[in-house]
């Protein structure tokens, strides 16, 4: 009787998670649209604002997997996920007092630590409690609209706007106050999810015992890992690099940097939950090549069009191939592998594309800039994105509805 209210125990957890993975990357991408700001107080060069963005993905590149394997292993899911949105929350308030670039590089490596478990840990939980029917939709309303909403549509605008108003400073000392109130909500509302209970749901065998070998022994992990790392090549050289081509090499200025930004994140809170629906009829193969594709073109926007208003229309348009990342990122992998082991299948995906998406591509992205000029990033980011696509054409379909339908076709194969 539960599910048939709107306010179900599912519906709560899908609406804590939206705000949870939400702030955690409105403060993860909120240093992109200050370094404009950032830049004239430390003299940072492109190498350094590279730097700045690869510190935190290689410690959340080592925190997210261990996140997902303590998620899979704790029994209290709950107290894990609070501390670890306080401890972020905290770290976050300590960029306002950074006063160098070897502080500020030094808290965004705390900052991967703390932050990297949060993603698997929620992911993981909504495996096991979503509707079989309804998985795509939650893990997609909670990582992509979530991580659009707050950090692509409204950090560009609000965190420009305090520091227009006050200083980056400032900006930072604020984001407090949210982490303190969500990991209130998550003590008081989370349960923990008793896993062995809907470990059948999954269309994967759920009857094998596996670990990570296993888990690698299934193509779609190989190919999702690929996938998520082409990926986080695209999203990072464009979020990182793609205020300061506006800015610097356009000559926009901050306010309207963030107008393009934040049409980049409209789009993006649209079409990330969007796609995972559609995934949900379609198959995630279908809906992964159909809007994949559409990536590749948005870096070339920036680059080539001067008209503001194209500009802001085909950022929005374009960045209905956001809506692939959850697909590659969390749902794929979680309905590829027994549901009891989707933590460390998520973990494992977050965790080697933030190596070589997250880590090594902004400080080579930063290098190019400074010897090609900032158009280099871009290009980067827009050929990453083809090459996601192109891999996306070996996946095989993970969604329920079409593995059901299809399920004679895929024993044979």
């Amino acid at each position: 009787m539960e599910k048939r209210k709107f306010w179900s125990y599912e519906n709560k957890l899908v609406a804590l998670f939206f705000f949870s993975v939400g702030f955690v990357f409105f403060d993860r991408l909120a240093i992109n649209y200050l370094i404009p700001f950032i830049q004239k107080d430390f003299t940072l060069t492109n190498t350094q604002i590279g730097l700045i963005g690869s510190a935190l993905a290689i410690t959340w590149a080592i925190s997210g997997p261990l996140g997902g394997y303590l998620s899979d292993k704790v029994k209290s899911k709950k107290a894990l996920l609070a501390f670890f949105v306080l401890g972020f929350s905290l770290v976050s308030l300590m960029h306002g007092l950074a006063s160098s670039f070897a502080t500020l590089f030094v808290l965004r490596l705390i900052m991967g630590v703390v932050e990297g478990p949060i993603t698997p840990i929620t992911q993981s939980i909504l495996a096991v409690e979503s509707s079989e029917k309804r998985r795509g939709f939650n893990m997609g309303l909670t990582m992509n609209t979530g991580n659009a909403i707050f950090g692509s549509f409204l950090a560009p605008l609000v965190i420009v706007a305090l520091a227009n108003v006050f200083d980056w400073h400032t900006a930072f000392y604020l984001t407090i106050i949210p982490g303190i109130i969500l990991a209130i909500f998550i003590m008081k509302t989370l349960r923990n999810p008793q896993v062995m209970d809907k470990a059948s749901n999954t269309s994967a065998a759920a009857n094998k015992k596996a670990g990570v070998k296993e888990v690698f022994k299934h193509r779609n992990m190989w190919l999702s890992i690929i996938i998520f790392s082409f990926f986080l090549i695209y999203v990072m050289s464009f979020n990182i690099f793609g205020p300061v081509f506006l800015v610097n090499a356009k000559g926009m200025s901050p306010g309207e940097m963030s107008l393009v930004m934040a049409a980049f994140g409209a789009g993006f809170a649209i079409f990330g939950i969007l796609v995972p629906i559609l995934s949900d009829r379609i198959g995630r193969k279908q809906a992964s090549l159909i809007f994949g594709i559409l990536s590749g073109f948005t870096p070339l926007v920036l680059i080539y069009m001067d008209s503001m208003a194209l500009i802001l229309v085909l950022v929005f348009l374009f960045s209905a191939g956001m809506g692939v990342g959850s697909l590659v990122m969390s749902t794929i992998p979680a309905e590829t592998v027994p549901v009891q082991y989707a933590g460390v299948a998520v973990g494992l995906v977050i965790g080697i594309g933030e190596l070589f998406g997250g880590f090594l591509n902004p400080m080579l992205s930063g290098m190019a800039a400074d010897k090609w000029g900032l158009a280099a990033p871009l290009i980067i980011s827009s050929s990453a994105a083809f090459l996601a696509f192109a891999f996306s054409l070996f996946l095989r379909e993970t969604a329920p509805v079409k593995v059901l339908v299809n399920k004679e076709v895929d024993i044979v194969v």
